[in-house]
């Protein structure tokens, strides 16, 4: 099931932001920061929970702007598959997800982010 993610996701989380960013010495995962994305209506941390297990996460920031009359954008980053599960689709779900979502409040658009020396 995909859903917004919860301040005791935390563990599971910081777990895969590792294998995200391996030797990173900024990466901290919050609970009060997991409290304030999901308070906020533009912002969302999604995982991907199949029975207590987060496999995946991502996040998903909605951009007003005004080109394009009341139609935001949808950014998409940080999104990370558990390694053991990389085959099973985990990571499609939830950008199918984002998708569905995006189109159902009018984006105009939706981007990706990737660090360049991601494979």
């Amino acid at each position: 099931m995909i859903r917004e993610a919860e301040r005791f996701d935390k563990e599971q989380i910081s777990e895969l932001y590792r294998m995200l960013v391996p030797n990173s010495k900024k990466r901290n995962v919050l609970e009060e920061q997991i409290d304030k994305i999901r308070m906020d209506p533009n912002n969302f941390l999604l995982v991907y929970d199949e029975e207590g297990e987060i496999l995946g996460t991502l996040t998903l920031n909605i951009c007003l702007q005004a080109l394009h009359g009341k139609s935001p954008y949808g950014v998409v980053e940080n999104i990370i598959v558990h390694e053991n599960h990389r085959n099973d689709k985990v990571g499609h779900k939830l950008l199918q997800y984002v998708e569905e979502y995006c189109k159902s409040i009018d984006c105009h658009r939706i981007m990706l982010l990737s660090d360049s020396k991601r494979q």
